[in-house]
């Protein structure tokens, strides 16, 4: 129990109007910081994303402008290498004199190819006849031999090489003793076309550390040129090399991608790796950059967004602080002035500084007490007033009690008697009942045989209206039947004219055979003139024949069909005589109908003069039974009259009881009321 109240207190506490509005500021507070934890997030991704390829970008173009540089210097060697200077030089059939003017002329070309080509560090010329060039090759005894010994030489021997880059020629250096490898960062050697020496192109490191130098990456950041065979030239770091052991470089180089960036794990720190190779040759560009670098660029964003949602708390809680302790001041004032009303001083006067709702409320509980004042006034006035007629009602309900009783008591014998009269009247009443259901029972049967015969009468007169309308339809018939021999003695005379038409057919048919006979003895006396004649004369008589043969048929037809005439004829008129007799038969029936009728309708009168008795004596009945059912109800209603009056009365006695019992309680209540409202201060 006591770990609930505990329980009851504590959350007590968060109720309160300072914690409510210290948690709904907080609220926007906690959104903006998520909005801005968001927002870092997104700018911080957006920013190392456009660092990420803005790095990628620049070292692509370092690849492409290096490869660019290399490119020009495969040109110039190959230049160098097609020199008809070089091939006398190196000729053993070439005189001194042209051999030292081609000295002179292949030294000049290198001092110019060096010059105006800032990739270019030294370039070397040695072969198997005559001297190297330049001067520093000059006393190299067997460069050419000490070189096609090395690992590099021994590649050029039958393999079909023309060319090869190196990261370092060890055998030419030492032959040259400079022993000074760092001061190029690739070789090109290349082969003479005969195949009996070398053109050797170095390439400057300074050159290449140069380029780097223009880009900055960041601190901390090291880029780097890398060879196929492992050779390096790195900035912003002293360490010889960097990216040929690592595992993540040696995935790149093997991969199909030309350029890329992932981030990796060096000396257990996060880098980002980017790297970009060369197209022309087997190199590459290489470059790590500390992700702390790259942080570095957002960090800004996130300690403005921290100190933003530092300062937005610490105004929100001295925004909730002053308004709380405003509100909580307050609350504190009414609090008190609330107080003091609840112990009966109604002169409290709520007022306050405050502009707000709180002023609306004191002005709200102020009116509310004035009219609790002017209430507590007239409920003392009323109170007052009340006790005394109390007094005055607890005498006037001892009286009325005394009077009710006597009245209840005379109500009581009237009772008695009017029950009695009632019992008589509900005898007569029975007896009367079970004559008229007598009478009923004879009006009913008198009404259930003139039911019957009003339906025997009606039955007949739609037997005779029925007869009627056959007999109607039989005479219709046999006039149909007139009209039918009419119109077949019609048909027989038309068909007699039809056979008439037929002879008149046939005479022509003859007249037309007689006429294409002589037709055809004519087209025979006219010859050959008269073939065409002949044709027609014969088609003519074709025509005759046939003329002859269809009036044949139409002849035959007509016979049959005058014959069919006459036995429709005798059928005809055997069902007239048929109809004829069928409507004197329906006649005589006529007259039974109607004999049936008049007998029927002689019965309905006499039943109605009988019903009329019967009703003459039912409305006796009915004003005999309506008086004493009058009767019955006048006394049932004076006994329930008596009884509702006995019940009224008693009522009224207890209600008068009721009445005392309650003007003594009113008295104590307005005894009461008075020392309850003295505890009230309204002045």
């Amino acid at each position: 129990m006591n770990v609930r109240r505990k329980l009851e207190i504590f959350a007590s506490k968060f109720q309160k109007i300072r914690i409510k509005l210290f948690g709904g500021l907080l609220v926007p507070v906690f959104l903006l910081a998520l909005y801005g934890i968001i927002f870092y997030q997104q700018s911080e991704k957006a920013i190392i994303h456009n660092y990420e390829e803005s790095s990628a970008d620049t070292l692509n173009a370092v690849s492409d402008f290096i490869d660019f540089g290399l490119k020009a210097v495969e040109q110039k060697s190959l230049e160098l290498q097609l020199d008809s200077n070089l091939k006398k030089y190196y000729n053993k059939n070439t005189g001194v004199a042209d051999k030292l003017k081609a000295y002179d002329i292949l030294s000049e070309n290198i001092i110019v190819a060096e010059t105006t080509n800032s990739f270019i560090s030294n370039v070397y010329m040695f072969g198997d006849n005559g001297e190297g060039i330049p001067s520093n090759a000059l006393n190299a005894k067997n460069l050419y031999q000490s070189f096609m010994e090395s690992e590099q030489g021994k590649k050029f021997e039958g393999k079909g090489l023309f060319y090869l880059w190196a990261g370092e020629h060890k055998a030419i250096d030492e032959k040259l003793k400079t022993n000074d490898s760092e001061s190029y960062a690739i070789s090109l050697i290349r082969e003479m076309s005969k195949g009996n020496g070398f053109v050797v192109v170095d390439i400057s490191t300074q050159r290449i550390l140069d380029m780097f130098s223009k880009y900055d990456m960041g601190e901390g950041s090291m880029i780097g040129f890398v060879t196929g065979d492992g050779r390096e030239v790195l900035t912003n770091t002293e360490e010889a090399k960097i990216f040929g052991d690592l595992s993540y470089y040696q995935a790149a180089r093997d991969s199909d991608e030309l350029s890329g960036y992932s981030y990796e794990k060096y000396k257990g720190e996060n880098y980002l790796y980017l790297y970009s190779k060369l197209e022309s040759i087997d190199a590459a560009v290489c470059a790590l950059v500390p992700k702390s670098t790259i942080l570095e660029q957002v960090r800004y964003l996130k300690i403005l967004n921290i100190a933003f949602v530092t300062i937005a708390c610490i105004f929100a809680v001295l925004t909730s602080v002053v308004i709380a302790g405003g509100i909580s001041s307050t609350i504190i004032s009414l609090k008190k002035l609330v107080s003091q009303v609840a112990k009966g001083d109604l002169t409290a006067k709520f007022d306050t500084k405050r502009k707000d709702e709180f002023l609306i409320l004191s002005s709200g509980i102020s009116s509310m007490m004035d009219s609790m004042r002017k209430l507590i006034g007239e409920v003392q006035t009323v109170g007052s007033e009340v006790s005394d007629s109390a007094g005055e009602l607890s005498e006037t309900s001892d009286d009325l009690l005394t009077a009710t009783r006597d009245i209840s008591q005379t109500i009581e014998n009237i009772e008695q008697g009017i029950v009695q009269q009632a019992d008589d009247t509900e005898h007569c009443l029975t007896q009367m009942n079970k004559l008229s259901g007598q009478i009923n029972q004879v009006y009913n049967n008198t009404h259930d045989i003139e039911q019957i015969a009003e339906n025997t009468k009606v039955i007949a007169g739609e037997g005779i209206g029925m007869i009627n309308e056959l007999s109607d339809k039989s005479k219709a018939t046999a006039d149909i039947t007139h009209n039918v021999i009419g119109k077949v003695e019609e048909f027989e005379i038309q068909s007699k004219h039809i056979a008439n038409f037929v002879t008149i057919i046939n005479e022509i048919a003859s007249q037309t055979n007689l006429l294409s006979l002589n037709a055809s003895i004519e087209a025979a006396r006219a010859g050959d003139a008269g073939l065409g004649f002949a044709v027609v004369a014969s088609e003519i008589r074709k025509l005759a024949d046939q003329s002859v043969q269809a009036a044949n048929q139409i002849q035959g037809i007509v016979k049959e069909t005058h014959t069919k005439i006459a036995d429709t004829v005798d059928t005809a008129k055997q069902a007239k005589n048929i109809v004829e007799s069928q409507t004197e038969s329906l006649n005589r029936t006529i007259v039974a109908f109607n004999n049936i009728n008049d007998h029927v309708k002689e019965l309905v009168n006499n039943l109605n003069n009988v019903s009329l008795g019967i009703k003459t004596i039912e409305n006796a009945k009915e004003d005999t039974l309506v008086a004493i059912e009058s009767i019955s109800a006048i006394s049932e209603q004076t006994a329930a009259a008596s009884e509702e009056m006995n019940a009224t009365a008693i009522n009224q006695l207890n209600s008068v009881e009721l009445l005392r019992q309650s003007a003594a309680a009113l008295a104590s209540d307005s005894k009461k009321l008075e020392e309850v409202i003295k505890i009230f201060k309204i002045s």
